[in-house]
């Protein structure tokens, strides 16, 4: 049996804390808070993808019972301004002559309740002149339409990169295979849609603000700055957050005009998004197109890597930039490639605008690397397992990443090879076509760069009732923060599991803070509880010293008591020493501190997969699925395997199901779980998760990623084995998802039928 004493809970599989109160329904989200004297917002968007604004006319708007104000960029010119935070050239709350795409914001309505605000928004009339669409990524590189023609083109960013001799080493290489591989549009779908309340506050002459936000401190920067406020008179607090997943992480036009209002109208402002405008109005992301190249020797090793890409951004660069330049990052994954030439353009469309989503440019450069070497080994005839053996890095031996500091990239793949059989495997599956079964398996390694720099921050307090208070600048959307961080808290003072209480996503709980995103919060607010924790604990220490009239020396912490040494009968708990210090006037036990750092930390894992598929009706049937995961420092294996089994599967709706479709006039098709599937129950397999931790030696705790680990090879990994059950048929599957529909029609092509 565990030994669960405070001293020893990192590395327990501890239930959730969060969870009873949420299943109870009893969370308290954005949308549940209300005002009686609350005016409701909602939102006139642009029907077309791109048009002049010729007139608006809300006089009928304005004139229906219950509705208090309807804004345009034009009545009130503020709203025209750029959002803070939003990029270069930036999206305005509300567009003022133009729009570029359809959901863009063009004119506000606040009303007694929604039913009365709906009503309202199909009263405003707006009279527009249509201009051409720019759908894709070759109209954005043509130029005949310009978005922004103030750029003097649909290019928001050009990156380009190269080591050793670039793309002149290809021609060292004894095969070039060459190849575009593409990955579809799309979108976060967290259970809540983004919502914003806020009130005024007349003793400040600021706002309170209720934000479905994964960084509070971000969101009240930018609403502060909008309304040119100091930062101290916005308060913004995320209660419980349905998801986030990196699409409630920026700027939004709903943040800023619910808080002018509330500022400006001195009323309580609330706006709940519906999921039509969960598609519509908030970020997208993955959509990229690939002209890559690798070359390898005939033993199988990489000489060298080119590529040149595309991310279609949408309307504005908003966030793009982030999956963008982490995509270049990700080409190499956990392999030795000693010339690479990269170089990407981040294009502008007719779109929403693309912006983190979980993984963020991770899986575009992994699938990227992935898919070449499944290339490379069938036109070297050899096995798509061994050509990975032959170009894994090796982190003792080689320099060619020196960040990659940790772990055994080898031993992992290996370990994951046992697990689904490999060897077995092949000679089932060379039975099975003789038999017409067509089985398959893909593989894929990949690094999880997490953390990055920045900081983060953890305050300590002695609670009145003897409990401590651990308040971070983190936001849990569904992770399990509270759980893990109260078990470290926990073992790191040695108190009581239920005597830490955990403070996060109020702006007022810390001096600063960033928020969660990029897999960072052990990294880095569990480092600041690591740094503040020693500290708390001697402050502890010495006014239970002062209590027991005793040298603090001679003091010792244990079992939930101070006691004197060698005179145990001599002791205070710390509800007892939380009332001495309140009856003493002593100035409450208190210590905070930050964790910063440059750097990131370099998890490494792979996925294994193997499917069967019915040619005759696309039907892709996952057997079994094995993840090997080294995510450094794990606090509690059930939340680990939590993350990665979450995002494993929100992999597998990008990699079979799930895909924003636009047409030529720019109009998504896609708006209801109609059209956009998500995964569900029935769509998830069986996973096995094995853990190999290896202490990541860049932060004091040893702390990886875990929050994307899950997701970012899922793609390649499931091409990879759709295409490999289908060898018989020489099928070639360069974009994902490979839906059942896509998948039936390149059969049919492939084997001359109509099916």
């Amino acid at each position: 049996m565990a030994d669960m004493s405070p001293a020893n809970l990192v590395g327990q599989p501890l239930p959730r804390v969060e969870d009873r109160p949420l299943v109870q329904g009893l969370g308290q989200y954005v949308t549940d808070i209300r005002d009686p004297n609350q005016w409701v917002v909602a939102i006139v968007r642009s029907t077309h993808a791109h048009a002049r604004i010729r007139s608006i006319d809300t006089a009928a708007a304005e004139r229906l019972p219950g509705v208090r104000a309807v804004l345009t960029a034009r009545s009130v010119p503020e709203l025209g301004r750029p959002m803070p935070g939003d990029g270069t050239p930036g999206q305005s709350p509300l567009a003022t002559d133009r729009v570029r795409y359809v959901g863009e914001p063009i004119a506000v309505v606040a009303a007694d309740n929604r039913y009365i605000a709906e009503d309202a928004v199909e009263l405003v009339q707006v009279a527009y002149q249509a201009l051409p669409a720019v759908v894709d990524v070759k109209q954005a590189w043509a130029a005949d339409t310009l978005l922004h023609p103030s750029l003097g083109s649909n290019i928001a960013d050009t990156v380009q990169h190269e080591t050793g001799r670039g793309s002149a080493a290809l021609s060292k290489a004894a095969i070039v295979v060459d190849v575009v591989l593409s990955m579809g549009r799309v979108s976060a779908q967290p259970m809540e849609p983004r919502a914003v309340f806020a009130r005024y506050l007349a003793e400040t002459d600021g706002l309170l603000v209720y934000c479905a936000t994964q960084s509070v401190y971000g969101a009240r920067q930018r609403i502060a700055t909008f309304l040119h406020l100091e930062a101290a008179r916005v308060h913004v607090v995320s209660p419980d957050v349905g998801g986030g997943f990196g699409a409630k992480n920026g700027a939004y036009p709903e943040e800023f005009l619910v808080s002018w209002l509330a500022y400006h109208m001195q009323r309580p402002i609330k706006w709940s998004g519906d999921r039509f405008e969960e598609f519509l109005a908030t970020t997208h992301e993955r959509e990229q197109v690939h002209h890559a190249k690798l070359g390898v020797t005939r033993s199988g090793h990489i000489v060298a890597l080119t590529d040149v890409f595309y991310q279609d951004n949408g309307a504005y660069p908003n966030r793009g930039g982030i999956p963008f330049h982490h995509t270049v990052e990700n080409l190499v994954g956990p392999y030795v490639i000693p010339h690479t030439a990269i170089t990407g353009h981040m294009m502008l469309t007719s779109k929403v605008p693309q912006a983190p989503y979980r993984g963020a440019g991770r899986p575009q450069g992994h699938f990227v690397i992935e898919r070449l070497l499944d290339r490379a080994a069938d036109a070297l005839g050899m096995d798509r397992a061994d050509i990975r053996r032959k170009n894994l890095y090796r982190v003792s031996h080689d320099s060619s990443h020196p960040n990659y500091d940790s772990g055994d990239y080898q031993k992992a793949f290996e370990t994951l090879l046992d697990h689904v059989r490999y060897r077995q495997f092949r000679a089932e599956q060379e039975q099975a076509w003789a038999e017409k079964r067509y089985l398959g398996l893909g593989i894929a390694s990949y690094v999880e760069i997490a953390g990055g720099g920045g900081f983060e921050g953890a305050r300590l307090t002695l609670l009145d009732d003897g409990r401590v208070e651990l308040a971070t600048g983190a936001v849990s959307h569904g992770q399990g923060h509270r759980t893990a961080l109260t078990q470290l808290l926990s073992d790191r003072l040695s108190v009581a599991f239920e005597d830490v209480v955990v403070r996060e996503g109020d702006t007022t709980a810390l001096t600063r803070g960033l928020g969660t995103f990029g897999s960072r919060t052990m990294l880095m607010a569990g480092n600041a509880v690591e740094l503040v924790a020693p500290r708390f604990l001697v402050q502890l220490k010495t006014l239970a010293a002062a209590r027991l009239e005793a040298h603090a020396d001679d003091v010792v912490w244990e079992h939930g008591r101070f006691s004197v040494q060698g005179v145990p009968s001599m002791a205070i708990s710390l509800a007892d020493l939380a009332h001495y210090a309140r009856e003493a006037g002593v100035a409450p036990v208190v210590d905070e501190d930050y964790y910063q750092t440059r750097s990131a930390s370099y998890g490494f894992g792979c996925h294994a997969m193997t499917v069967q598929v019915d040619p005759r009706t696309a039907d892709i049937r996952i057997l079994d699925y094995v993840v090997v995961h080294d995510g450094g420092l794990i606090i509690n294996p059930l939340l680990a395997d939590g993350q990665v089994v979450g995002g494993l599967v929100q992999g597998l709706g990008s990699a079979l199901l799930e895909e924003l479709m636009y047409d030529e006039a720019g109009q998504l098709l896609t708006t209801s779980y109609m059209d956009y599937v998500l995964p569900g129950a029935c769509d998830a397999p069986d996973i096995t998760v094995i853990h190999q931790n290896f202490p990541a030696p860049g932060n004091p705790a040893g702390f990886k990623g875990l929050g994307e680990a899950g997701i970012i090879p899922v793609q390649a990994v499931v091409l990879s084995a759709v295409e490999d059950a289908l060898r018989p048929f020489r099928l070639r599957i360069n974009h994902a998802p490979i839906t059942r529909q896509r998948l039936f029609t390149a059969l049919a092509k492939a084997t001359g039928t109509s099916q």
